[in-house]
């Protein structure tokens, strides 16, 4: 796990936690919670400890969700799930989660240094990362997050997926709050990373095992292309695209792809959960029946050499973690696939906050309070996408107008010259 000692412990003066626990440098911070590197006193032992933030500690809602959701996720037991030693309550309102301590990055760190990975090293990691969900999915647990900074490369090479249950912990005002797969979430509520959303976790917060095999087919994507396969300036405008475009096969994006790989991950993120390959079990027996055709041969991914300290790990600068309010609409704006447009001028009511890079396996939600108004948000684009379309059929009128202007004198001057 990446290192930052770049500030003290977010439990301020205080170096232990429940009597047993010792808190030591921070080694991510993310907008729900600071990752430790802590010292078990009991059993002498390395932990990593998840200081929730404080304005998380005082909500009672949060707390039940994260408390339910800690015991489900210490259940789990698979080598490539981080495991959760413990839950507590400090006595001064600290709520923190014990984790296993992971040595080593995130696959974003990987992705970073390496950029692509050849198709063998990409299906094995993914394969690596089904399995996990797989488990998870059988005991009743759905991830909601699944992404490059919640993947850990211990220096091992063993991959482990983090934060089952944290995230879904932040879904305000799920109906009954169970954990059955069958999406209890709030209808008007999406919580997630926008470049790996699932359309039907953009459009109504529902989420199954298919949403998390859609974000896994995604990381496949990423991790054989470089990128995620949709872009756009805001997480708002991802999310459309993510609504209202098909993922691409891999192979029209960079050269050397099977075509089987292609299938392979569009099977997995196609828009309709009801067409998508239905589970992380599905999904991974399919992955195995394309190694075994193209005769792809097991290679684990090298882990990173320099983990960026703490949370500056940025995803690709088209992405960011989001709360949207309210379903988005299943079309964008008439003439504005985008929601989007490039404007070089600033609008006085355009909201100014910047997307923010979804902190490193520190919270798994990023900026989990920050709320946005769908219907507001597309409403401030259209009205900005009029003042630019105004402005450019102005901008052409007055091209126009000179250059008739500049024909009328060249004419005449040739006229002029004509009748000399």
């Amino acid at each position: 796990m990446p290192r930052d000692t770049s500030g003290p412990p977010r439990t301020g003066s205080r170096t232990m936690l429940d009597g047993r626990y010792r808190v030591g440098d921070v080694l991510a911070r993310g907008g729900m919670s600071t990752v430790h590197r802590g010292t078990d006193l009991r059993l002498d032992r390395p932990v990593a400890v998840k200081i929730m933030e404080p304005s998380l500690a005082q909500d009672p809602t949060f707390v039940r969700r994260f408390e339910r959701e800690a015991r489900a996720a210490a259940r789990l037991s698979h080598p490539g799930i981080v495991a959760v030693h413990d839950q507590g309550r400090d006595e001064d309102g600290t709520i923190f989660l014990v984790l296993e301590l992971v040595e080593g990055g995130t696959l974003r760190d990987v992705i970073r240094e390496q950029v692509r990975l050849a198709p063998a090293t990409a299906l094995t990691v993914v394969e690596q990362v089904l399995a996990a969900l797989r488990t998870a999915h059988r005991q009743g647990m759905v991830h909601r997050d699944v992404k490059p900074e919640n993947v850990l490369v211990a220096r091992s090479g063993q991959l482990k997926v983090a934060d089952f249950g944290l995230v879904a912990a932040a879904w305000d005002g799920a109906a009954g709050g169970s954990l059955d797969t069958g999406g209890s979430t709030s209808d008007d509520m999406i919580l997630g990373t926008a470049a790996y959303l699932a359309p039907e976790q953009v459009q109504h917060g529902r989420t199954d095992e298919r949403s998390d095999v859609y974000a896994a087919g995604v990381v496949l994507f990423e991790l054989l292309t470089g990128a995620p396969p949709h872009g756009g300036e805001t997480a708002l405008a991802v999310a459309y695209r993510h609504v209202n475009a098909d993922v691409p096969a891999p192979s029209t994006c960079a050269p050397g792809i099977p075509r089987a790989l292609d299938r392979l991950v569009v099977a997995a993120t196609r828009r309709d959960p009801a067409e998508r390959l239905a589970s992380a079990a599905a999904f991974l027996d399919a992955a195995r029946r394309v190694r075994q055709e193209e005769g792809l041969p097991f290679a684990p991914v090298a882990p990173p050499r320099r983990p960026r300290a703490g949370s500056a790990t940025p995803p690709p600068p088209h992405t960011g973690t989001r709360r949207f309010s309210g379903p988005i609409p299943r079309e964008a704006p008439a003439d504005d696939p985008a929601p989007d447009p490039v404007d070089d001028e600033p609008d006085d009511d355009e909201d100014e906050e910047a997307d923010e890079p979804a902190a490193q396996d520190s919270g798994g939600t990023g900026r989990a309070g920050h709320v946005d108004d769908v219907v507001d948000r597309v409403e401030r684009h259209a009205r900005r996408r009029d003042r630019i379309r105004s402005r450019r059929v102005f901008s052409a009128w007055v091209v126009l107008v000179s250059a008739a202007t500049v024909a009328a004198g060249i004419a005449g001057w040739f006229l002029g010259a004509g009748g000399l």
